[in-house]
């Protein structure tokens, strides 16, 4: 039984190089920040992924968007902010403005959801 569908699997595989070169790029986590380059000999080393910060049918448009993702490491991905009500997309897009301003982009973010201009405002991610 195949774990993902042809189409997922084709979508991964086109934004692959986007997400690659975005780890690289940024080369720590956006949130604690981690650094696995830093790491010291007995330390922990977390891989980097990259988080869609759109949520359920969204999610699929966010993968090669760097102004809907952030780079985190394991441990921020599955501890804090994967399906966690304490990480809402403002909290996740005040993040990308501080660790990443030329990729913040709130009115795209907002197209990309589709739900309108106002669907998360600049003030809701100052909050953060």
């Amino acid at each position: 039984m195949r774990r993902i569908s042809k189409r997922t699997a084709a979508r991964k595989a086109e934004c692959r190089q986007f997400r690659e070169q975005l780890r690289r790029e940024v080369g720590r986590c956006e949130i604690c920040p981690h650094d696995p380059s830093q790491a010291k000999f007995g330390q922990i080393v977390w891989t980097l992924h990259v988080h869609e910060i759109a949520r359920g049918g969204h999610r699929q448009k966010a993968v090669d968007k760097p102004y809907a993702v952030l780079v985190i490491c394991r441990h921020c991905h599955m501890e804090r902010v994967h399906g966690s009500e304490h990480w809402p997309e403002a909290r996740q897009l005040a993040v990308l403005k501080k660790s990443r301003p030329q990729h913040f982009d709130l009115a795209k973010y907002n197209a990309l959801i589709g739900l309108g201009p106002d669907r998360i405002t600049e003030e809701e991610v100052s909050l953060w």
